[in-house]
């Protein structure tokens, strides 16, 4: 299992893949909370999604903190 968040300003995704299936969870990243916006598929769907968060200016983050650990345990 893999974990990694997209974020752009105070908006973030988490994306955990989990062998050849992904989830896609939209977070508030100040306040660690999730905005209830979540996307389970294919990992290719789900990066697909990914490469449409780099073209709209979200960047993966270079950490993941353990306050994430609830949403990638789901």
């Amino acid at each position: 299992m893999e974990s990694f968040i997209y974020a752009k300003d105070n908006d973030g995704y988490l994306v955990t893949i989990r062998g050849d299936f992904a989830e896609m969870t939209k977070v508030d990243l100040d306040r660690h909370v999730s905005k209830y916006i979540r996307l389970e598929a294919p990992v290719e769907h789900i990066r697909s999604s990914v490469k449409k968060l780099i073209s709209q200016g979200y960047k993966l983050s270079n950490q993941l903190e353990l306050s994430w650990q609830h949403f990638i345990d789901a």
